[in-house]
């Protein structure tokens, strides 16, 4: 199964949309009218920020959220649990194909009723997923991006305050959201284009904090009588392994770097990410066999997420992310083995 297509019935839970900020160049603590913010927001976006990423560890909440990528328009339903610092979450589609996500701290469970299915992937340390917020090398962000607060809105009947993270450069998105007054839980989020213009966006409808049971996490579909594709134990590549790309966007940077067996697939894909510590990309690295039908060349797009393929040295390479399409062209066409 390739990057996209795993992707595809995976929407929420691997999107990578996120607020691991803690400090940016530019900060202005006045909304877009040039007022100024009131309230909680005085102390400005350094503030919102760390009360963003502090929000999913510290509450339970209950609601419906919706997912808008061009003229497509899908509803989950997310039942979020906080203890200990850990997160559990279970996710359920309401329109459209029966899908049903439960993610903890350490793996994926994507049961698919129609492909009579479960697929397991293990919990990547770039995870970062809507509406849970998981920061990422917070310090350096302000070289990359300007972080301006803005005004107060009211979302799912709730008051939320408005940030837009905008890049410095073309080679990544920007993004606008929304956090709770109350709680600062992430209620809203655009993912934007160069002109500044929703890529696609997530928003809850209806949101509730309460303390939620464990009971509540279970899945509907029990998995027995499916067939489980569980992703095996993944390690680091052996130095004979390796590659790398020599061409990277300013402040991105190899996040990890492991050998993977794809679930649904019997082959060993080697793994990199690269992050800017928002921005994340996958480099996904195998063999071709003789038989094997040819893969993809040259670029590819599904909503914002981009992808690029290449031939090198016998290999498929691949790399996709939720980034323009400059910067998986540029990664790509740099892809060789590490000397």
């Amino acid at each position: 199964m390739n990057p996209l297509r795993f992707r595809r019935f995976l929407f929420p839970a691997v999107l990578v949309l996120c607020v691991p900020l803690t400090h940016a160049a530019g900060d202005d603590s006045r909304d877009g009218g040039g007022r100024a913010a009131s309230g909680t927001a005085a102390g400005g976006a350094h503030d919102w920020l760390m009360k963003m990423n502090e929000a999913p560890r510290r509450f339970d909440f209950e609601g419906i959220f919706v997912y808008q990528h061009g003229t497509q328009l899908e509803t989950m339903r997310v039942l979020h649990k906080a203890e200990k610092g850990m997160v559990r979450e279970r996710l359920v589609s309401l329109n459209g194909v029966a899908r049903e996500i439960v993610r903890n701290e350490r793996e994926v469970l994507c049961y698919l009723p129609d492909q009579n299915s479960v697929v397991v992937e293990h919990r990547k340390v770039d995870a970062r997923s809507f509406p849970t917020i998981l920061p990422e090398r917070l310090s350096e962000l302000g070289e990359h991006y300007v972080i301006q607060l803005g005004k107060t809105e009211r979302i799912a009947g709730r008051v939320a305050q408005q940030l837009t993270i905008r890049p410095r450069d073309a080679y990544r998105y920007g993004y606008r959201l929304w956090a709770d007054h109350d709680t600062g839980l992430l209620l809203k989020a655009d993912l934007l284009d160069s002109k500044g213009q929703p890529l696609e966006q997530f928003m809850f409808t209806h949101i509730d904090v309460k303390t939620v049971p464990a009971a509540a996490l279970q899945p509907e579909s029990p998995g027995k009588g499916m067939v489980w594709y569980r992703e095996s134990g993944a390690m680091p590549a052996a130095p004979a392994q390796k590659w790398s790309a020599t061409q990277l966007p300013k402040g991105f940077r190899l996040s990890h770097q492991v050998m993977r067996n794809v679930p649904m697939r019997n082959k060993t894909v080697e793994h990199l990410v690269y992050s800017d510590g928002l921005a994340t990309v996958s480099l996904f690295v195998e063999p071709i066999d003789k038989d094997a039908k040819p893969g993809m060349q040259g670029p590819s797009r599904m909503g914002a997420v981009h992808a690029y393929g290449a031939r090198v040295d016998g290999h498929q390479v691949t790399v996709v992310g939720e980034v323009p399409a400059e910067t998986v062209s540029l990664i790509a066409k740099s892809v060789a083995p590490a000397r």
